[in-house]
């Protein structure tokens, strides 16, 4: 306790800062967490101008067929995994893996799944 980073200037002149893998990993969520309020301020701006909620055909893949909500919206869209993958930038295994719920994915990622499949950010998130 009581840690202080450590500051030192680099040969070609950056001030670099060196902090404890804790503190990284803590400043790293605060990010993350600041663009999830960014991006759910945009989406009640959206839902306040009138756009529309979540098709009835998503709910249903959701709750007759056990879908995430990523996974519904897919099917929705007539989708392939691998070609949402390409479309928002990340590898279809780890679209598979947030498909399943077993890893979440950046709020980057998330944001660019959501504008491939032309759905509310709020929709496909699972928690």
């Amino acid at each position: 306790m009581g840690y202080e980073p450590q500051h030192f200037t680099a040969p070609d002149g950056t001030k670099m800062v060196v902090l404890t893998a804790a503190e990284f990993d803590r400043l790293r969520d605060l990010a993350d967490d600041a663009e999830d309020v960014v991006a759910a301020r945009l989406q009640l701006e959206r839902i306040r101008q009138g756009e529309q909620g979540v098709p009835g055909e998503v709910v249903a893949f959701m709750i007759n067929d056990e879908m995430s909500p990523i996974a519904a919206w897919r099917k929705y869209r007539g989708i392939s995994q691998t070609d949402l993958a390409e479309k928002a930038g990340c590898s279809q295994v780890w679209l598979s893996k947030i498909e399943a719920g077993t890893a979440r994915g950046a709020a980057k990622l998330r944001r660019a799944i959501a504008g491939v499949l032309d759905a509310p950010l709020w929709s496909i998130e699972d928690d």
